[in-house]
């Protein structure tokens, strides 16, 4: 790409416009549960279906594993893309225990991992550069509703720290679900909608003058 390279579209994808090392020490963020443990969302640019992304619980509430699929092609300033990324999660006792991501933006692969060391997280971010990052930050994977009451999280893209602001925006529908929908704000630019039972159902963002959303399918 010319005017809108890789390094910059993997940014709003992530919905990240920074990835700072290390925030300052956070309050200790047990995922929350979501009513649904499975579901599957149709990803729109406009009023076409580009592609698909997913979501996965197995285990116990104790001891979950979560898998996140997501597998797209689209076209922003003229210019074809293709996205994929699968992320691998494994949680005990509330505490992230190890993140494994990896992917492709226009067939360039991408990566990050992050392992628990005591009470941090040690990651390693898509340049392989090493650091140890807050142990209480939720990943974007999104799929726990407690995700919009966070400060930080971390880039399950590049393996960074971004920064966020949760705006609430009331209550309301997103195509025929009863949802409460947040602005998440700060480095995070999307808009993302749970419905009642604290499940995944929405989510939009802009890209390049391009509007795309999430629909739960």
């Amino acid at each position: 790409m010319t005017s809108f390279d890789r390094r910059s579209l993997l940014t709003v994808l992530a919905g990240g416009a920074a990835a700072s090392m290390m925030p300052g020490a956070l309050a200790f963020a047990v995922p929350v549960f979501p009513g649904v443990s499975a579901l599957s969302m149709d990803l729109y640019q406009g009023s076409k279906v580009i592609g698909q992304h997913a979501y996965e619980i197995t285990g116990s509430q104790s001891a979950p594993r979560v898998r996140t699929t997501a597998n797209f092609e689209g076209r922003i300033l003229g210019f074809r893309f293709r996205y994929a990324l699968s992320t691998e999660e494994v949680w005990q006792g509330g505490r992230l225990l190890s993140l494994r991501s990896e992917g492709s933006l226009r067939d360039q692969p991408f990566g990050m991992s992050a392992d628990r060391e005591g009470g941090a997280l040690a990651v390693v971010d898509e340049k392989g550069r090493r650091y140890q990052a807050d142990g209480g930050l939720l990943p974007t994977t999104y799929w726990m509703p407690n995700f919009v009451q966070q400060s930080a999280v971390l880039d399950t893209q590049r393996g960074g720290v971004l920064t966020t602001q949760p705006q609430a925006l009331g209550r309301g529908t997103f195509y025929g679900r009863s949802v409460q929908g947040w602005d998440i704000g700060g480095d995070l630019p999307i808009t993302i909608y749970y419905d009642d039972s604290g499940t995944w159902s929405g989510r939009k963002f802009s890209i390049a003058g391009a509007r795309f959303q999430y629909r739960r399918v």
